[in-house]
């Protein structure tokens, strides 16, 4: 096992003929780059989200040397073939490259990455290897620092006697209630082959941040065909309002940090979009719910009060989900008086569309559920704003999957029909 993450230690000559190949292959390969010179679980956060924007993720490691000159003769540091070794034993880790300089323009001239990822504070305009990776079609993405957990925060905490309080195990719950008002039965409705529930029990078990997944239902039919397929399933009672309150039941049973309320309905669930909500958790001990959002596609998903919309802050916490567009881009001059709704071209960012994906700690999970439905929660039928509107923050991050769930017959009828395929 040793000798497999060693292999991925490459040295760049070797390196730029395997992208080459990957390339070749269709691969988008994303890379980035840093000390590392105290590893902590933050990193692997911002590891694990950066491989996310693509299929394989590089890192590109300075040294021993260019760390000191860098961070200063002061700091404490790992060793660079240490460091190496522990960030390719990640598994969202593909390659490690070692380098001495103190930019990584050479690494990015010769490997010319798809994408260029950056975290923490910096902005396009402060990176001196963005004009760079633009030169040649790449993208830059900088991805919000993980606050309360750079490495100086870390080392000052450490020095403080601080700890932060570590994430032993992550449990996913897959809700799957029969009687669904607008489809009765679907999830265990057949789906290339295989009934629905099945599809997205089988992906979230690949989702290499979770130790267990179980169904939770409220039939005896949909319990016995998920043990009919190896699949764990609990009974629950048939009065709950909503999924989150069925999942609620079954956490009040698991020794568990985290919990994740899995959509019955999206059977193209991707594993990658699961580990990105639990993630967080491991780099923010405050930390009490995660969700997920993509960028808004067009002005159609825009528009549309089945899309549910939000807007996070600087640090990438929820600020507010609506069904309504949002924002407001106002348009250029005078408003009229009657503002319309429009999704510009030249609009300074993409507005985010949720995805209804949420990772609590057990602990808030078993709170939430107990609380009453709240004002704006009725309003806009979104129970995410209960915690909201209870002062709680929800970590929201971004990612480029996009969910495809069953609402109604056509829905499946049109998936059946469409090209997609099990991973």
């Amino acid at each position: 096992m040793l000798e497999g993450v060693k292999a991925k230690i490459k040295p760049l000559d070797e390196l730029v003929k395997i992208v080459g190949e990957l390339k070749r292959q269709g691969k988008r390969i994303v890379f980035t780059n840093g000390c590392f010179d105290l590893l902590h679980a933050g990193h692997a956060a911002y590891l694990a989200q950066a491989k996310s924007l693509g299929d394989v993720l590089i890192v590109g490691l300075n040294s021993d040397s260019s760390v000191r000159a860098l961070k200063g003769s002061e700091r404490p540091l790992v060793p660079q073939n240490d460091r190496a070794l522990l960030l390719a034993s990640l598994a969202f880790v593909d390659f490690v490259v070692l380098f001495d300089d103190l930019t990584p323009h050479r690494l990015i001239e010769a490997i010319k990455p798809d994408v260029h990822v950056k975290g923490g504070d910096y902005t396009e305009a402060d990176l001196p290897e963005a004009p760079l990776v633009r030169s040649y079609g790449g993208q830059v993405v900088i991805l919000p620092k993980v606050e309360g957990r750079s490495t100086t925060e870390l080392v000052q905490r450490i020095r403080k006697g601080v700890a932060a309080v570590p994430v032993r195990s992550a449990v996913g719950v897959i809700p799957a209630r029969y009687a669904s008002v607008r489809f009765p039965g679907k999830v265990l409705a057949s789906l290339w082959g295989k009934p629905i529930v099945q599809h997205v029990y089988e992906r979230s078990k690949q989702a290499k941040t979770l130790s267990d997944v179980i169904v939770a239902t409220d039939d005896e039919r949909v319990k016995s065909v998920v043990e009919s397929f190896g699949g764990k399933c609990v009974l629950t009672s048939p009065q709950h309002p909503s999924g989150t309150d069925r999942v609620a039941e079954v956490a009040r049973q698991l020794d568990c940090d985290v919990v994740v309320n899995i959509q019955g309905d999206e059977p193209l669930i991707l594993p990658e979009a699961i580990d990105a909500a639990v993630q967080p958790f491991f780099s923010d001990p405050t930390l009490k719910m995660t969700t997920l959002a993509t960028p808004i596609a067009d002005e159609g998903e825009y528009l549309n009060p089945n899309v549910v919309k939000v807007v996070i802050d600087r640090d990438g916490f929820a600020l507010y989900f609506s069904r309504s567009p949002l924002p407001f881009f106002r348009p250029k001059g005078k408003m009229g008086e009657v503002p319309q709704f429009s999704l510009p071209q030249d609009a300074p960012f993409r507005p985010l569309r949720h995805i209804g994906l949420y990772a609590y700690r057990r602990e808030f999970l078993l709170q939430f559920a107990q609380w009453a439905p709240t004002d704006l929660e009725r309003s806009e039928g979104l129970e995410q704003l209960r915690a909201l509107e209870h002062g709680v923050r929800i970590k929201v991050v971004v990612t480029p999957y996009r969910s495809v769930g069953v609402d109604t017959p056509e829905d499946l009828e049109r998936l059946e029909k469409s090209r997609h395929c099990e991973s």
